[in-house]
């Protein structure tokens, strides 16, 4: 008897594992419980404020066409009150389907990049020629001179090609002393006149007091109370006298008339013809006296 127990124990089908079986997703209760309740899915879109695309997508499980976990977990719970079926299961099974983000923010140890000697030297050499630059700009800024032109003279000196200019006084201004002088006279005539009397012409002699005979045949006499300018020409326009004299002079002038005479200064010079007085004022553009005499 207790042999054909034994074999029937021994004779006995093992147990076999029981496999639990996998629980629907999140997506596929809330579309059962919709289903169920024989609700469409436009009426779920309108109650839940969204798309009908982002219903289905619920429905699907496709997180990724959706916003984001915070909205994911907010669609999720109301979709579930709306169709009346506790969210708490569902949340908690939606913890392990949503995707967690991926930490960007941490960053993978690693050694510091190590600086090589020739790194080190060039940076060396880069601050020790900015440092002489330094250097030469303050020498520069406390040495040079303040004026360059200072500076630029030096050297012109030291090449043997500059030459201090010597300033000239400016020439005094003319008085009303002074004789004047036609424009078309030159200064080589007042430094060394000299007479061209024309040919066969002889010039009387230059005298401060001629005699009585001397004036009357004379046709021209210049009484100077001031210095003047002269200068008289022939009737074939050539040059019997040009002259400055003093005052205090007494000229007598005789050639073959007209004469053309001209007066560098009229008012300090009587002009006498023949023995008559000549007006020269009629004759007189500022001091210069013009005039022709037969």
């Amino acid at each position: 008897m207790s042999d054909q127990i034994d074999n029937a124990e021994a004779t006995e089908v093992p147990d076999q594992e029981v496999v639990p079986e996998a629980l629907p997703s999140v997506g596929t209760v809330l579309r059962n419980a919709r289903e169920s309740r024989s609700l469409p899915v436009a009426d779920i879109a309108q109650a839940l404020k969204l798309g009908q695309r982002q219903v289905e997508a619920l429905e699907r499980d496709d997180w990724s066409v959706l916003p984001g976990t915070t909205f994911i977990r907010g669609f999720v719970r109301n979709y579930a009150r709306l169709v009346d079926i506790d969210p708490a299961p569902l949340m908690d099974r939606l913890e392990g389907q949503l995707e967690k983000p991926v930490d960007t923010l941490a960053v993978p140890a690693a050694a510091p990049p190590r600086i090589s000697n020739a790194s080190k030297s060039r940076d060396g050499l880069v601050v020790g020629i900015g440092g002489l630059l330094l250097i030469l700009a303050a020498l520069a800024y406390f040495l040079l001179p303040n004026d360059l032109t200072e500076l630029r003279d030096a050297w012109q000196g030291l090449l043997g090609g500059a030459e201090v200019p010597v300033e000239t006084a400016p020439p005094p201004a003319a008085t009303a002393q002074e004789v004047l002088f036609p424009p078309d006279a030159t200064a080589q005539q007042l430094i060394a006149p000299q007479a061209a009397p024309s040919e066969g012409v002889a010039q009387p002699p230059a005298v401060n007091a001629p005699s009585e005979a001397a004036v009357v045949t004379s046709q021209l006499r210049f009484v100077l109370s001031q210095a003047s300018w002269l200068e008289v020409r022939d009737r074939d326009d050539n040059i019997i006298f040009s002259q400055r004299l003093i005052a205090g002079s007494d000229q007598a002038v005789d050639g073959r008339g007209p004469l053309s005479v001209t007066i560098g200064y009229a008012p300090g010079v009587k002009l006498l013809h023949r023995g008559q007085v000549v007006n020269l004022e009629p004759h007189t553009r500022g001091d210069v006296a013009r005039l022709v005499l037969e």
